[in-house]
């Protein structure tokens, strides 16, 4: 590919992009019903900044074709992190993963061009290492999150056994855990607690719409287990051994990822030892060859 080719071609790209972008801004996907009432019933939202609205003007048309995926979304909300800013994050990894394959031939003297496939290479490369050190982050996110609601469910147990109320035994246990587990549980407990009338959340309702913007399923045993409570059920025990379970499940977990490890440590064991046998037989295959040539 030549170089004015190279440069039409990236041109085209950007200009249409930008179009892309331009013609979002005119024609904005129409809310629905319920969500435009239920944002006229909230107090108003302060006006978005200049590094917000470009965010969301970047996103709106990876939004449109399904991006993020639902699994993505879950591990953003773990991560407290915006998904209109994780997709304009993402643009920009790409072109910078296109432009470092670009300037690539330029430094091993082949000259300016690149090839299209190369570009994307880099960009798609560039897009997945950021993914996979999301969800890698998320996935630790999620096992203090478990860790945490083992710790809850003996605690809150105890205070279920002494007689206290179901959310009176949270909010008391909940008093002394710490860490960011804690404090998201709290944080949501807290905005259940503000509600009132026929808006009310009850607790477990929080809870179980947690586990499903996070994706910890353990969160909605919890708020199963808080509900029958709630009814009069003698859920104690059964509580007690939920976290049991929970801590069994976690220790499988990590004796499974143990093993993975293992397993992948047997790959550059085998290659070094292949490389030291290569070493010790060169000399000898070396003279053999000779042997046979003369």
């Amino acid at each position: 590919m030549s170089d004015a080719l190279t440069v039409m071609v990236t041109a085209g790209g950007m200009v249409g992009a930008g179009l892309a972008v331009f013609a979002s801004g005119f024609n904005p996907p129409r809310p629905a019903l319920a969500d435009a009432l239920d944002r006229l019933s909230r107090p108003p939202i302060a006006p978005l900044g200049r590094r917000r609205r470009l965010d969301v003007a970047l996103a709106t048309p990876l939004r449109r074709v399904g991006l993020p995926r639902d699994r993505t979304i879950r591990d953003l909300a773990i991560l407290d992190r915006d998904p209109a800013e994780y997709l304009a994050q993402q643009i920009v990894i790409a072109i910078a993963g296109m432009l470092i394959l670009g300037a690539l031939p330029v430094l091993w003297g082949l000259g300016g061009q690149l090839p299209l496939w190369l570009a994307l290479l880099g960009a798609a490369i560039a897009v997945r290492l950021t993914h996979s050190r999301l969800h890698s982050a998320a996935e630790v996110r999620r096992a203090e999150m478990r860790e945490t609601l083992s710790t809850l469910l003996d605690l809150v147990g105890g205070g279920l056994s002494g007689g206290a109320g179901v959310e009176q035994a949270l909010g008391e246990t909940m008093d002394e855990l710490s860490g960011w587990a804690a404090v998201r549980i709290r944080r949501e407990l807290d905005a259940a607690a503000q509600t009132r009338g026929r808006q009310r959340i009850h607790a477990w309702t929080a809870m179980r719409d947690l586990g499903a913007q996070i994706g910890v399923d353990e969160l909605a045993e919890l708020a199963t287990a808080m509900e029958q409570a709630a009814a009069g059920a003698p859920v104690a025990e059964t509580m007690a051994v939920v976290a049991q379970t929970m801590r069994t499940r976690m220790t499988a977990d990590m004796e499974r990822r143990a093993h993975a490890a293992s397993a992948q440590m047997a790959i550059p064991i085998m290659l070094f030892g292949l490389g030291y046998l290569i070493f010790l037989l060169y000399a000898a295959m070396g003279a053999i060859s000779a042997s046979l040539t003369q």
